[in-house]
């Protein structure tokens, strides 16, 4: 899967509704405070709704102390209490990525061939509406609650396949079932319309029967919480409690010899699972996307000499996280290796070290001294050695003397750019978000962060956004299309700038050239682009 666009609506200095198209290449221009950073800061707000409903977020686990949202009367767009926030996060599937049903193994004896087989049927239409899935969208909707005092989640919708799917309202018992037009196909309430309780729900699935009886599931889930944001750490069956297809009473009952009982039974069941995977199985994959992504912010921090604190491991913002996960030789054993390649290499940052990892034993010294002066035998001084406690070290290594030096004795620029090598080649990661890599950084080494990116990109499947003021980067970028190695398409650049009321997102074309196919706005870049560019 791969994440496509974000829509945003009253976060932070965004009024009307805004689309972004997201490549796996995006960078964001645009002058100081225009707003390149808002487009960030939502997908880390996002990822803390769902992940620990935090809607009055201040900071989050992966911005860390870098990032303060102040909360939702701050980031709530101009202070205004009435306005609701929405988010809306489109995905590209490849078709069969949302949760499929395990099929039945083993047949009932009480259970006809005949029946047995129609019920395998059943879940293979199911399934295989499952796998006709190749786009979704998840959107969350927080709204003030001025009798709690507090922001509350008003409403949680889902997509499919470039329609809309279902939205379930904060205090509304009720869901709606829609088709590609937005023609209602099914409302679990007792209120609904006969005929729309008897439609077929064709585009769900060409059996299931939009009957109130078969979505008591739906019904328990919607009745019981008043947040509509399901609870994505359980499973779609845990969420609505569903029961048992077939328990140990209804194995005794009799069926005719169509077996029609035990079938609708098992179309039922099927088909109050297959609409909570529906519903639930979007907003579980861009959870799970999201667990992969990794913010570096503006201004990362050195190691301290006596080692990372503890509560800091998670820190990627000021690049703490990526210092600890080079510690970490479980976590990849040749990271150490890869980010070498990319500081050392004459074609990539060419900074002059590469790293070295060693695992230390802290023996106290007088201990130590006794026990090599004592009656001690081999076996008993590796028992005090592997008793002891252990460290790791991170040490760079200048290429050109072999001196081995503390981080924090080296200049601040490859103090900067590390983490950002480290979130581009350590596993697990999605996206990696960064604000103003360039920072402190010689432009040599800016123009080769964009091979770091293309290869993340190419190579590793990840997804980059990033902020930038750079224009060597981006000249890099042009090149590499030049050049073929990458294509236009995976690369966007949009440009930020204020406007009456908000911010305007404008993504400027690149052709298969390199070359701009619009002008930049606000003659930002005009002079440097006119000068290489002209001509051509």
């Amino acid at each position: 899967m791969r994440i496509t666009a974000i829509e945003i609506e009253n976060f932070k200095g965004i009024s009307e509704r805004v689309r972004v198209d997201l490549k796996p290449i995006t960078l964001l221009f645009g002058a100081n405070s225009a707003g390149k950073s808002t487009i960030l800061q939502a997908l880390l707000y996002m990822k803390d709704v769902l992940d620990r409903r935090n809607l009055d977020a201040i900071s989050t686990p992966v911005s860390g102390r870098a990032l303060d949202l102040g909360g939702f009367r701050s980031f709530v767009h101009g202070q205004d209490l009435s306005r609701t926030i929405r988010i809306r996060v489109h995905m590209e599937l490849t078709g069969g990525e949302l949760p499929i049903m395990a099929p039945q193994q083993e047949q009932p004896d009480f259970l006809s061939d005949a029946a047995f087989r129609r019920v395998g049927e059943l879940l293979q239409e199911q399934t295989a509406v499952l796998q006709s899935v190749h786009s979704a969208t998840v959107g969350i909707e927080v709204q003030w609650d001025e009798a709690e005092k507090l922001p509350v989640a008003s409403a949680y919708t889902v997509g499919l396949n470039s329609a809309g799917f279902v939205r379930i309202k904060r205090g509304i018992k009720h869901v709606k079932i829609c088709d590609e037009n937005n023609s209602l196909l099914l409302e679990d309430e007792d209120t609904a319309p006969q005929h729309e309780r008897g439609l077929w729900v064709a585009h769900v699935s060409p059996r299931l029967k939009g009957s109130v009886s078969k979505f008591e599931g739906i019904r328990k889930w919607l009745q019981t919480p008043q947040d509509p944001i399901p609870d994505l750490s359980l499973s779609p069956r845990e969420i609505l409690n569903l029961p048992e297809a077939i328990s140990e009473e209804e194995e005794t009952l009799e069926y005719n010899q169509h077996d029609m009982g035990y079938i609708a039974k098992i179309q039922a069941w099927e088909a109050t699972e297959l609409l909570a995977r529906l519903i639930i199985g979007p907003g579980k994959l861009l959870q799970n996307w999201l667990q992969g992504l990794r913010y570096v912010g503006p201004l990362r921090a050195r190691p301290p000499r006596k080692g990372i604190p503890s509560a800091e491991l998670s820190d990627w913002s000021e690049g703490l996280a990526a210092w600890k996960t080079l510690e970490d030789e479980d976590t990849s054993p040749n990271l150490i290796d890869e980010v070498s390649q990319w500081l050392v290499g004459k074609d990539r940052l060419n900074s002059g070290y590469e790293l070295e990892r060693k695992h230390l034993a802290q023996v106290d010294a007088d201990a130590f001294r006794n026990a090599v002066e004592g009656d001690l035998d081999r076996a008993q001084l590796l028992d005090l050695l592997r008793e002891a406690p252990k460290s790791t070290e991170i040490k760079l290594v200048e290429t050109r003397s072999g001196f081995r030096l503390d981080p924090s004795d080296v200049g601040v620029g490859i103090s900067q750019v590390l983490p950002i090598v480290v979130g581009a080649v350590a596993p697990g990661g999605s996206v990696l978000a960064i604000e103003q890599p360039e920072l402190h950084i010689h432009p040599a080494m800016q123009v080769a962060l964009g091979d770091l990116f293309i290869d993340g990109a190419t190579k590793r499947g990840m997804s980059f956004l990033i902020e930038t003021h750079s224009e060597h980067l981006i000249l890099r970028l042009m090149r590499r299309i030049r050049e073929g190695s990458i294509s236009p398409t995976q690369i966007g650049v949009v440009f930020v700038e204020p406007v009456q009321g908000g911010r305007r997102f404008v993504e400027l074309g690149i052709d298969e050239e390199g070359d701009f196919i619009d002008e930049w706005p606000g003659g930002f870049f005009e002079e440097s682009f006119r000068e290489k560019f002209s001509g051509r």
